[in-house]
Formats: C-alpha cells, structure tokens, sequence
C-alpha cells in the first residue's frame, strides 16, 4: 500500500484489498455522529455491503448511524435535483454538521457527494472511494466538485478537498472493460504533460496493459490481476496520482499550474457536451489531445514526432482520437460541428474575448507554460475543421526552404526488415503518419517486438525478433494503409502453428481497404502452400491466415507484378524465413513501379541479406537467413511528398528547395524534378541531398510523359499540366503514361483526378495507362466555392489541388480541400507547412456543416447497375438513364453475346444454366473493371442467381437499382418474347424466388408503371421523367434539410387511392414544398399496393414526397400491434426515392437502425404526435426529453402536441425559441405544432415544412390544419409577412396578361403581393420608380437598356443580352432571363429522350437570342439552323451563337442524309402578321416527308392560331405549342424568382385562359 501526500497531507491511500483499511482509517481520523454512504445502482450492489459491514465491524456498538443513499447511474443525473434530494435526505434522518459523507463510486458520485459537502450545513468532511480508473487518477483528487445545468457540464460547484481518499484497484475487478480504457486517457494525459518515463512505459506496454482485462461475465468484464499485473497497474496509476496530487499542491484553485491538468480538456469537453451519453468522459478527453497536440504544432511548438507519438499511444489503447475515427463513428452518428464547438468553448470565464484557455505540449512530458495557454479562435477552427479553404496570395520574392517527412515506403520496408531482424537497430528520420503508426502497431501483436523512442522521439530503436513470429489475440485493423496491408499478409504467412488455442491471424481494413486488390499476391502464396482464406469478396480484405507447419513454403513462387510492385516486395522481405530459398518468378507483360523492388533489394542488403537477379529476367533468388539489423538506419525523406512543395515553386514562380532529398536518392519520384519540373519551364538544381526549383512565369506542357518509374507523384504533374500552356503553337495537351496502377489504390486516381479537374473548367480524359489534360489559363480556372474537391480520402489528391489552390489569382475565395485530414497519411504537418512556410493562408471549413446552407450537388460517378425481372424495363430505362446522365450504356445480355459470338438462346442449346451463369458473372466482373465509372450497365434478369454475380452486386460501391413491374405485366410480355430462352420454372415460381434476392442485393427500387393514354398505348414519358429525377436525388452526394424560404408546407393526401386525385393534383400541390403520403390512409397496406401508389404519385407531381405511416396511438389508421410492418414499409419507402421519412420512433430505439444507417438521401422526420395533450413544453417538460431522444436519430424533428388554449401558442412559441436553443445541441430543422382549433396560430408561426390542407381535400388530415393561403394571410395579420408590390416596365403593355398571370398566384397563395402595369420607354423611369417595387418584369423596348441597372445579371441572360425579370433587395439590383426558361420547359414536355433533333430558329431579333440560347442547353439539339430575313442579322448571330446559318427558307428543312428522317424543333419569333408572306404550307408539306418527330413553337401569341402554327398542325407527327404556353411558363419562373413558391400553376393558367 501507498500513501501520497496532497495539500502536505498523507490523505491518499493506493493499493489493493483496502475496505478494512477505510473503514478503521475514516472511523479514526474522521469521528462522526452519523456516515453517509451514496453510491449509484450499478455500483451498490457489488461494493456497498462489504464497505458498510467493515464500518460496522469496526465501531461494533457505537451509537452512530449508517446511512445509504442511492441514486440512478450516469451524468444524466448529476444535476442539481438529485443534489436536492440527498440533502433533503439527510435533513429527514436528523444529520448534522457532525456528518460525513462518503463517496462510493465514479466520477458522477464523487462530483455530486463533494458538492452536496461542500454546502450541506456550510461545510461537512467527505471521503472519496472511486471505483472506476478515471474517478482513481482524476475527478476523486483535489477537491473539484460540481454538478451539470443545461448550459454545460460542471458550471456550478466549488473547491472542497476530500478528507480522505482511498485507491483500491480491487474495484476496478468489476469494471467493464470500456470504463477502464477511458481512465486510461487521463493515465496518458498525465504522463504527456509531465511524466516522460511513465509515457514511456505506457507507449511500450499497451497489450500487456490491456491484457489486464480478460473474461466476461454478463455485462461486466472482470479484470484479472497477477502479482506482475498488479505492479503494473498500479505503478502507472501511483504515477498519475503524485503528478496531480503535487500539481493540486501547488495550485490548489487553479490560478495556474493546475491548469495544465486540462490538457485535451477543452476540446474534449466541447465533444462531451455534444455527442453524451454515447461517448464517455476519456473518450472525449483522447479526442481533445489530440487535436489540442495539432494545434500546438500548428503554432510551432511541438513536432510532428511528438504528436505522431501521442496520436498512436492513444490508439494502442482503443481511444478514438479524431471525429472520423472508427471508434467515434461506431458509438454515436451525431456530428460535432465547428461552429457549435466553439459555441461550447465560449462558456468559459477565464477566456480572453476571440482567445481560449488551451493546454500546449512541447513536448512529451512537458508543455509550454506551466498554465494553459490562450489560443486564438481562428488557430483552433482552422485545425478542428474537417475541410480547408486555400486562400492564394501574392508570391514571394523570398526564397522557401522546406524539410520533407520520411519516405512512408523506406519507413515501412525498415520497420518491418528491423522488426524481422536481430538485434538492436535506431532508425532516424521515421514518418510519423497514420501508416506508419498501423505498420509498428500490427509488428508490435505479431513480433512482440519492444521499442523506445529517443533523441525526443526523433529516434525509434527497436529490437528485432529474429524471424519469430507469435498469433495475436485480436484481429489485426490497418485502416486504409495499402503497404502495410501487403506486406503483412506474407509476414503472416511465416507463423507457423503451435498446436495451441488460436490459429490464425485475421488481417482487416476500412470500406476503401476491402475493395483495394490483393488476389494475384494471396494467389502466389496459396500456390506455394499457404492457407489464406477471404472473410468477403474474393481478391480483397480482410483475409484468414491459418498458420501451418511450416509456415512460408519457399520453393519457386510464380507471382504476377503487373499490378502492383508491392506484391513482389511483401514477397522479398518475408522470403529469407520461408522453409527453403525462394525463386521469385514475375509474370505479365511488364513489372510495375521496378524503382521500388530496386528500392527493396538495396535495403534488405543493408540488412545483410543479398538478393540475386537471374540475368536479365524477372527472376530473383532469395537465401535463407535472418536480418542482421544495422546499429543504425537513416530514413530518406519521401520523394512523393517532395513534388508538392517543389511543384508549388513551379505554379506560382517562387523558388523552393527541398532540403532533404537530391539525385542521391533511391526512389523513382526522386526524378521528377528533373523529368517533369525542368521540361515544363523550370529551374532546377540538384545536389545529392538537395533539390530546388524556381517556377516560370507560364507553364509549358509536355506532350508526353512516361510516369511508370513515379507513378505516385502523377497527380502532382496532373496539376501542373491544368495550367500548363504553349502560346506558341497552341498546343496545350499534356499526355501521362505508365500509371495504370493508380486505379487501385486508395481510390481509382485517374477517374478522381479527371472528375475534380472538370467541376474547375479543366478538361481531361482517360487513356488506356493514363490520361491527357488540356491546359487552361489560370485566370480561366471555375471557382466552385463553397463547394470544395472532393478528395476520396486520398493524401494525394488532397495535397495535389492544396498545389492547384495557389494557381488562382491573389485573394480570390480559392479552393476547398475536403477531407483534409487525409493528409496524415504521408504529412501530417501538411496543412501546417502550406500555411507557415508556404505562406499560403488557410481558413477552416467545416463542410458538413455548410452543406445544411448550401448542398453539394457533385455527383456520385461510380457506374450504376441496373437488375431486375426480363421484360421489367431495365433495358429501356437503362438507355433513357444513361442518355439523361449523358453516360455510357451497356447491355449486359448484348454485350455476352458479342463476346461469344452467338445468341444467348443458341449457347444454351450447348451448355447448361450452371455455364451460362459462370459466364455472365465472368462478363459482369469484366463490364465493372472495363466501366468502372460513367455507365449505366443493365443485366439479365437471372443475374442474382449467380454466386459470383451475387457476391459483385453486394459489393459494387455505385448504386444498383432494381426496375420492377407488376408481375402480371412480366408475364403477359414473357409469354410472346422469343428473343431469350424461355423460363424453365413457372414465371410466377421464378419471380418468388428472385424477389429476395434483387433486393438483397440492390439499394433502391424504380417501379414502372406507365400511363395508359387515350389510344390504349403506353405513355413512358412521365415514367422517363420520373426516373430521371430519381436519378438525379440518388446520385448528388448531399441532400438539403433546409430552404431559402421563409416557410415552407407539404400538403397532407388524405386520398384512399392516388388515382382519386389524379385530376387535381396540380392544384393540391399549389405553392407547397412537397407532398405527403400517408401510407396508413391508403385502402391497402400491402407493400406491393403502396409501392404502386408512391410511384404512381411520383408520375403526377415532381416535388418531394413525405412517406409517413401513421399509427392509431399517434392518431393514425395503421395497427399498433403492427410494428414490424410499419418498419417494412418505411425501409421500402428509402428503396423507392422518397426523399422524406416520416419515423415515429419509439423505444427499442435499435429496431429502426436499418432505417437510420441506410437513409441514403432521404431525410428523416424522426416525429412524435401527443394526441392526447399530456406533454408539456417548458424547460423542465417532457417535449425536452422527446426531442433529445429524437436528436440523434433524424434529420428534421417534429413534435405535434394539443392545444387546449391560445396562450398554449404562445408557450409552444418559447420552446422552439428559448428552450431548444439551451440545451446546446446542434441545430436542426424542428417542426412544431398543435393541433386543434386554438392550435391554428402555431401552424403559422412554424417555419419548417408546416403540413397543409387544401380547399379541394374534403377532410383535412389533422384537426386545425390550415391551407398555405390562410397562413399567409395570417402572417401578413401578425406583421410576420411583409406586404409587396411589383410591376411590368415597357410599352405597349395594356393588353398584357402578366397582371391577371400573377396576382392570380399571389391570390391563390394568400400573398399580401400586388402586380401592376408602369408604362414606359425610358429606362431612368424604370431607375426612378423600381425603388418602390420589390421586383419587376421588364418588356420591349427595355430589356436590354435595364442591364446597366443591374448590379448582378444572371448568365443566360448576359449571354442573352437582354434582361425580362428584376429582383430589387433592398437596392440591390438583379437581372434575369426567364423567356429562354419558358422556350425550353415548353419543349421538352413534348421530348422524346432518345432522340436528336435539329433546332431551327426563325427570325434574328431579340427574342431570337433566348431561343438559341434555349437550344444550346439542350443535350437532345445537335444541330441548330437560324433564317431571317435580314441575312446579314442573322449571319451575326449564327457566329455568336455557334449554328448554322441558312440564306434561304425552303433550306430550313432539308436533311443532310438523303432518305433518312430527321427530328424538328422550330421556334418561331417573328409577328404573326409578318409570317404570312413566307411559303409555309409548301416548306411545312415538303418538311413532314422526311419528318420523324416534330415540335413546333411560336412565341408570338396573338392571334392564338398563328400562321406558322397553322401550316403545321396540317402535318401529322407534330405538337405544337401556342405562344400563351411560353407566356405562361415564363411567368411561373418570375413567379418563383420573386417568391421563392412554385407558382400555382392549373389555378394562373385556368384564369388566364378563360380570358385570353
């Protein structure tokens, strides 16, 4: 037992077997009338008898009261009522001043008890008996007592030293396994800020400390303890306490020193604030050290090393230390916004206005003052975002000299050589990177090798275990670290079993990890005898290594190396123990990356093995032997790391040098300074161990660069090359080669390289090795802030556009890197070094948090696959997706039978079912590799039968879709199909049995069900749309939960039948945001019913659906009794592309994971209805709970409750705007109603998707609901709705319809807007008299005059050159075109997507250019001809617009392949009574001869009836579009610029028709 002294008394007490001791110790020291023991339910009933027995026994038949006093377990209840109810306890059993309390716990109980003593009776002793490791080294010493407010953790509590405190790890026998890894943070933290030697012991010895924890019982896992395991335990526990027993010591209230105790505290408790109860205390605390080291290195005062050091003796123990940490990830899905971390932090009163109190490392075992230090918000937003913004600068004339982390290659071969090796081996200048540290980790469970860190960690001395190599307990995780993982699966291969316990080593990874390839080197082993076995997808992680008797055979290993040189080095390294000499033998058609097998030969020789080349073949000979580890082995720098800096001198004109890497240097990046940098324009100068650059003033492009030899450093060339330009031939085309292997690594590079390029305005594309870039000029790159690039969890891309960032002109808004922390991967001080010695400044961004503003709307490029039933659809919808998506398209079944040659029916006349099946799985595979990207592939619909197909699909990372139909229309159509070989079994037998198995193996559904028209044919066209929209929701990567309007609504369908309302869903849907379905209304709640109706209602109207099943207990019609079916169809309803989901969730909260982890886009609506009223709102009311409860598992939050009165309204109105703000939680959208009739006013003060009825929906789906115009009218009432006025400029105007057009809208919603006429051609009086309007439309002679009033034109209509629709926000002005939206949403109602049409254009005046302009956005108009009469008019525009001039009118039509027929748009823009004169019946009559598809659009609108419309409507084939149809739709446009509503479209057009 030890005794340690705080506050220069003896009062700790560490050891074990304790309880006699506290008791005799407390009785002594500590007389008292009365000992009160609390403690909580988990912990009363292991400990709390034997510690009251032994008080008993030891005051015998002293007449002092033995109190207890119970409460329930966790932070939850460390408040201020159960404060209250333990002191009014013991007010009612008569205690005293002459009381004292004891503590029996963790660190709830010990803050709670300490505080309740601090104030009970002004003062009382207490005793802290912790039982838990964290409460042992942390919260139980010093006196620190405090309990939890809304506000925030611990803010209200006071210093009150404990009398005694007594350590007995006896406790820590019954506590789970969990609870003893989080006291472990504060053991860790301690030793980082003051005790070298114990981080020391705690860095070595992580499974021999964990190992303490062995077996479990029910939900404890009990620690086992020998005498050496003891002695362990509590030498780094003693440890902990003298450190912070003497920093209490001299700084007992925190004035100073013992500030420094908060070291990873005030982040971690921002953390803790955000994501409890799901993660504990040290959890939270792991996080914060870790990003609290980061900004300390950021700042220059602690190294790489140093953090590199603590980062990985964290994770040794099981501690997350980042907010993407799997751990993190695994225990809670809330999301730690920047934003309202520093919001929690700013609650601190020791801050300095914009600067916070942060403990500083220096370095381990000692920080930067002995206090905390203060750090300046833009410092710790800058590293706790997840993203960065690279703001560019003006270069610098000074010259920038930059030192370059160790090579990650080097560093792993040496760990591994050093680690198989004997003896003692230094290995200087080590990567300190997240692959580096997975490397030593999984050596430490395999060799058991023991290191130290020296010469401040710059140092890694490790001594080898000669070859012998040990099973691990647990699986081994690598993350993403693509080296570690190959070279480790053949380490793995030299185990050989032992006959006892576990024999084999399972080696795993992260997503990315387990598609990355390792079959051609798991195929060599198990060639040569090894048995290794895939856990999932065949030719990828995670992998079983059974160790064998012999362990790595030897022999001649035949292995293919035209993959990855890897391959061959994990073989090399590990061949010296196999059982004979190996003869390595490499097939293909050429080795990759040789550079680096070079690079392996030469370092296994400087460990004193010698590997021999056969000739000039691809042969090596490796002997037997062992590693003799050099006493020391230097680490290059990274020759790949090296370009960016390099390249950065090459973009922006600076001079850098490298100080640590030169033409000395045995790796193939090492050349790419000379190779690449010197023939794009640069100065270069080399030494053996220096290498600086001075960039040109323009970059000149390679036509081709062969890359094999660098293939890493591609992305960085590929940068270069986006603005790499010749001005001298105009040849800006750079071509890069022989990088084939970068399509697996740790993302497809090339496909990422080419998609991030396109979104900046760069064009490039792929090459059968490579790709070609095409240069633009730097001025000419797109900024596409605030979206970021999209970096795939690749250091390379990240740190290749960090390079391209500061191509952009000096402060301009730069590029987003997302993903930034990537980088630890090879650089972790990355970020660091752009902004401290590249001097480039970086500002943090938090990319999830603004997505919530604004969304991303980057597509997701993986190709998409499409399954289902013959005869679904997959083939047509497959050809329409791709057409829409402007992808690729393959026809699986065609593309079989292309491959053999022969119809799929004549190949089964010679082979069987089993056969074929093989075959398409072969082909599928082939498709997949060939397409990865860009391409819609549509299978064959026994697909699914296929064990291999089976096993692709599951693990395709696109989207699979499975394209259903009624059954009944699958069969009719089988039975007449002779195209394929008839089904064997019933139609119906085949189709229950392939059911399961599209949509196991498929996300999402699209059900066809397409309208039948008058003739009795099917109509696709709604269909097309429909799928291209749910397309379009299921491949953008982020989904917005918010609007730019000031309130949105979804209309509730109270319809038992979708079809009911088919006539009258254009009114339903009337200013509205979205619709919802209530599943629980229908007729049927069969899921084959329902699904017909979502799909059938997505046919009717294109905005959102809210799916919601409702139940009778929340005041719904679907059973209660009935939970698993609701679930069914709300996980079916995520499958059809709804993009809202209405969840009622209730406890077992776990039931409803499926629906949480694979929402996809679809938002949650995580709803709560209190039917009954019994809910109450305020600071204390139940709502608070539901909608903590809520909080974690939705998008949007909806909470109904009943009103009873009006002033209910008003307490409603404080919870959303008070007490929801107080609990700190991150923002969500919130819903908010009451029904009933004195609810109405709450609809109208809710802001967020408010449910609505309509005049035209007999029942309204709840009590109270109102229509969207009866909220506005009342929000005007209330002064929450401003009114408006707008009017049309120009002349003549007094025959317009916009006035009747749009305050037919404005009424129809309840707008409080009036639309009116202002004459005029002066644009000064449209200046003068727009000031007293909020917008305008702008009409002949004034569209383009009013653009010198615009501060903002929009890009159509600057191209345009004319401007229709004004938008006044408070003086500034904004221009739009909204004639060319009109011209294009008309046309392409009438679009058939598979076709191409020839666009023609009739007339050269203004409204000629909104129809050109329509045109060319048009991916169906190929070529586009313009006539007028006036040649020289429209020669001008034929040159500005790009199309094709045509001298005479009989041209317009012709084709330009004789016999063929042809596709027409023809917009007409000249007056009606000008178009008399023109031959139209001849030239139409002679056009529909070769007329396949037509549409036809006159923009003049009166008369209704045209001449050019008239000629027309005498060809058949055509469709015709009135001008009044573009009034219209260009209307509905303004409408919805001016408002932020979809106009109302049936009601405008009814009214305006009738008077037209």
């Amino acid at each position: 037992m030890h005794r340690v002294s705080i506050l220069n008394t003896e009062s700790i007490f560490v050891g074990s077997g304790l309880t006699s001791l506290i008791a005799k110790e407390t009785i002594k020291k500590v007389p008292c009338s009365a000992y009160v023991f609390v403690s909580d339910e988990n912990v009363a009933p292991l400990h709390l008898l034997n510690l009251k027995s032994a008080f008993l026994n030891e005051l015998e038949n002293n007449p002092v009261k033995i109190l207890e006093f119970i409460i329930p377990p966790g932070e939850l209840h460390k408040t201020r009522d159960t404060k209250a109810s333990v002191e009014d306890f013991m007010l009612a059993n008569a205690c005293t001043r002459d009381t004292c309390l004891i503590a029996l716990g963790g660190g709830v109980i010990g803050d709670l008890v300490g505080f309740v003593a601090a104030n009970f009776m002004r003062g009382i002793p207490v005793i802290q008996v912790p039982t838990t490791l964290l409460a042992m080294v942390d919260s139980s010493i010093g006196g620190k007592t405090a309990i939890d407010t809304p506000n925030g953790k611990n803010l209200i509590g006071a210093f009150h030293q404990p009398t005694r405190i007594f350590i007995d790890i006896d406790y820590l026998k019954t506590l789970p396994k969990r609870e003893f890894v989080n006291g472990l943070a504060e053991v860790i933290k301690t030793a980082a800020i003051w005790m070298e030697k114990d981080f020391d012991l705690l860095e070595n010895y992580p499974e021999k400390v964990l190992s303490l924890v062995g077996g479990s019982s029910g939900t404890l896992t009990y620690l086992i303890l020998d005498v050496q395991s003891e002695e362990l335990l509590v030498k780094i526990i003693l440890g902990s306490v003298q450190v912070k027993a003497h920093v209490v010591t001299v700084d007992e209230k925190e004035t100073g020193l013992r500030g420094l105790l908060n070291f990873g505290h005030t982040i971690g408790h921002a953390i803790e604030a955000i994501v409890f109860p799901d993660l504990l205390h040290g959890e939270c605390v792991s996080i914060g050290m870790a990003i609290e080291a980061e900004i300390s290195r950021h700042l220059g005062h602690l190294s790489n090393v140093s953090v590199g050091r603590l980062v990985r003796c964290l994770q040794s123990y099981g501690l997350p230390v980042s907010l993407n940490d799997k751990i993190f990830k695994m225990r809670t899905n809330r999301h730690c916004s920047v934003e309202e971390m520093m919001n929690i932090m700013r609650v601190d009163k020791k801050n300095k206005g914009d600067k916070k109190r942060m403990v500083m490392l220096s370095r381990i075992g000692g920080t930067l003052e002995e206090r905390a230090s203060y750090v300046d918000d833009k410092v710790i937003q800058r590293v706790l975002s997840p993203a960065v913004q690279i703001i560019p600068a003006i270069p610098s004339d000074k010259p920038i000299k930059v030192t370059v982390p160790g090579s990650k290659s080097i560093s792993n071969r040496a760990l591994v050589l050093a680690a198989l090796g004997k003896g003692p081996c230094r290995l200087r200048g080590l990567l300190h990177s997240d692959d580096v540290q997975v490397m030593l980790d999984a050596l430490q469970k395999l060799v058991g090798i023991t290191f130290n860190w020296e010469d401040e960690g710059n140092t890694l001395l490790i001594v080898g275990g000669e070859g012998k190599l040990r099973i691990p307990e647990t699986e081994i995780y690598l993350g993403n670290a693509g080296t570690a993982s190959r070279f480790l699966t053949t380490v793995c291969s030299l185990i050989k079993g032992t006959g006892n316990g576990r024999e084999q080593v399972t080696l795993t990874g992260n997503a990315r990890m387990k598609q990355r390839p390792i079959g051609p080197l798991v195929d060599a082993l198990k060639t040569n005898g090894s048995s290794i076995r895939y856990l999932e997808n065949t030719g990828c992680f995670p992998l079983e290594i059974l160790a064998t008797n012999k362990g790595l055979t030897g022999g001649v290993i035949n292995l293919s190396a035209s993959v990855s040189s890897q391959y061959v080095s994990s073989i090399l390294i590990s061949a010296p123990y196999a059982n004979e000499p190996v003869v390595l033998d490499l097939s293909g058609d050429s080795v990759i990356s040789q550079p680096y097998i070079d690079m392996t030969i030469k370092m296994m020789k400087s460990f004193g093995v010698s590997v021999n080349r056969i000739g000039n073949s691809n042969k090596y000979h490796i002997p037997l032997g062992v590693y003799q580890n050099p006493p020391e082995y230097l680490i290059e720098a990274d020759a790949s790391s090296a370009t960016y800096p390099l390249a950065f001198a090459a973009i922006t004109g600076n001079t850098v040098t490298v100080t640590n890497i030169g033409s000395s240097s045995m790796q193939g990046d090492a050349d790419f300074a000379v190779k690449v940098l010197r023939p794009m324009g640069c100065e270069v100068t080399q030494t053996a161990t220096t290498t600086t650059v001075k960039g040109p003033t323009k970059l000149a492009p390679i036509e081709l660069i062969d890359m094999e030899t660098m293939t890493d450093a591609f992305m960085t060339a590929t940068v270069l090359a986006a603005v790499a330009q010749d001005s001298s031939t105009e040849k800006n085309t750079t071509q890069i080669v022989g990088i084939a292997n970068q399509r697996v690594k740790e993302c497809d590079r090339i496909a990422a390289m080419i998609e991030q390029l396109a979104r900046l305005g760069v064009d490039s594309s792929e090459l059968p090795d490579g790709l070609q870039i095409h240069g633009v000029d730097k001025a000419k790159l797109l900024n596409i802030s605030p979206d970021g690039i999209k970096c795939y969890d690749d250091h390379r891309i990240a740190m290749s556009f960090s390079v391209l960032a500061a191509a952009y002109p000096p402060n301009t808004p730069g590029l987003i890197i997302l993903e930034k922390k990537c980088v630890e991967k090879t650089w972790p001080s990355w970020w660091d070094t752009v902004q401290n010695t590249l001097m480039l400044n970086t500002i943090g961004f938090d990319e999830s948090h603004n997505s919530l503003e604004k969304p991303s709307n980057v597509p997701q490029i993986a190709s998409v696959v499409l399954i289902g039933m013959r005869g679904a659809g997959k083939t047509t919808m497959g050809r329409f997706g791709a057409k829409y998506l402007n992808w690729h398209f393959v026809d699986l079944d065609h593309y079989l039978e292309e491959s053999i040659n022969q119809t799929i029916p004549e190949y089964l006349e010679t082979h069987d079912w089993k056969d074929f099946r093989l075959l398409e799985s072969k082909l599928l595979k082939e498709v997949l590799q060939k397409f990865p990207t860009k391409t819609v592939v549509s299978c064959g619909g026994g697909i699914v039968e296929g064990a291999d197909s089976k096993v692709l699909l599951k693990d395709w990372p696109g989207l699979v879709i499975h394209i259903a139909r009624d059954i009944n229309t699958i069969e009719n159509y089988l039975w007449v199909d002779k195209t394929r070989p008839s089904l064997t079994d019933d139609i119906r037998a085949v189709w229950a049995r392939r059911q399961p198995l599209y949509e196991e193996l498929s996300q999402v559904e699209f059900f066809i069900h397409p309208k039948i028209v008058d003739d009795n044919t099917l109509d696709y066209g709604p269909v097309e749309q429909s799928f291209g929209h749910f397309l379009d929701f299921h491949l953008t990567a982020i989904r917005n939960a918010k609007s730019s309007n000031a309130q949105t609504f979804f209309v509730s369908l109270t319809c038992s039948n979708v079809e009911n309302i088919k006539d009258t869903i254009d009114y339903l849907v009337e200013g509205v945001d979205a619709v919802e379905l209530r599943a629980d209304l229908l007729e049927s709640h069969d899921i084959e019913f329902v699904r017909t109706q979502v799909h059938i209602l997505r046919q009717l109207t294109a905005i959102p659906i809210v799916f919601t099943v409702r139940s009778e207990s929340q005041g719904g019609k679907f059973p209660d009794d009935q939970p698993e079916a609701m679930i069914k169809l709300l996980e079916s309803a995520i499958r059809w592309g709804c993009e809202y989901i209405d969840v009622e969730f209730t406890q077992p909260y776990n039931r409803f994971d499926t629906i949480v982890k694979k929402k996809g886009n679809s938002l949650i609506i995580g709803s709560y209805h209190d039917v009954s009223g019994k809910e109450t709102w305020g600071k204390n009311g139940s709502m608070v709970n539901i909608y903590k409860q809520l909080h974690s598992l939705s998008d949007i939050i909806k909470l109904i409750g009943k009103a009873s009165s009006i002033e209910d309204n008003f307490v409603l109105y404080q919870y959303v705007n008070e007490v929801i703000p107080n609990l700190k939680m991150a923002s969500k959208p919130l819903i908010t109603l009451l029904m009933g009739k004195y609810g109405r006013l709450s609809r109208c003060l809710n802001t967020t998707l408010t449910p609505v009825t309509h005049s035209k929906i007999t029942v309204p789906a709840a009590p109270g609901q109102v229509t969207v115009a009866e909220i506005h009218q009342i929000r005007n009432s209330l002064g929450l709705l401003e009114s408006r006025k707008y009017c049309l400029f120009g002349t003549p105007i007094q025959a317009s319809m916009s006035p009747m057009l749009h305050n037919t809208g404005f009424n129809a919603l309840g707008l409080p807007y009036k639309y009116s006429l202002n004459e005029t051609n002066s644009w000064q009086t449209v200046r003068e008299t727009l000031k007293e309007f909020a917008g305008s439309s702008v009409t002949i002679p004034l569209k383009q005059d009013v653009l010198q009033l615009c501060n903002e034109v929009d890009h159509a209509a600057k191209v345009i050159g004319a401007v229709n629709t004004l938008i006044n926000d408070d003086g500034f002005i904004r221009g739009f075109n909204t004639d060319w939206v009109g011209i294009q949403k008309c046309i392409k109602k009438y679009i058939t997507q598979d076709e191409i049409y020839i666009g023609i254009v009739i007339g050269a005046g203004g409204t000629s250019r909104a129809a050109l302009y329509a045109l060319s956005q048009m991916k169906e108009v190929g070529e586009v001809r313009l006539w007028n009469r006036t040649a020289s008019k429209a020669k001008g525009l034929s040159n500005e617009f790009n199309c094709k001039h045509i001298l005479q009118f009989e041209d317009l039509f012709k084709s330009n392949q004789s016999g063929k027929k042809v596709n027409f748009i023809v917009i007409g823009t000249i007056p009606a009574d000008t178009q008399s004169t023109l031959p139209l019946n001849v030239v139409i009559s002679e056009a529909a001869t070769i007329c396949n598809l037509g549409i036809a659009l006159d923009m003049a609108y009166r008369p209704r009836e045209t001449p050019l419309l008239s000629a027309i409507r005498k060809s058949s084939g055509w469709k015709c579009v009135e001008g009044i149809e573009v009034l219209l739709e260009q209307g509905y446009e303004q409408f919805h610029l001016w408002t932020g509503y979809q106009a109302p479209k049936a009601i405008i057009k009814d009214q305006v028709m009738q008077f037209y």
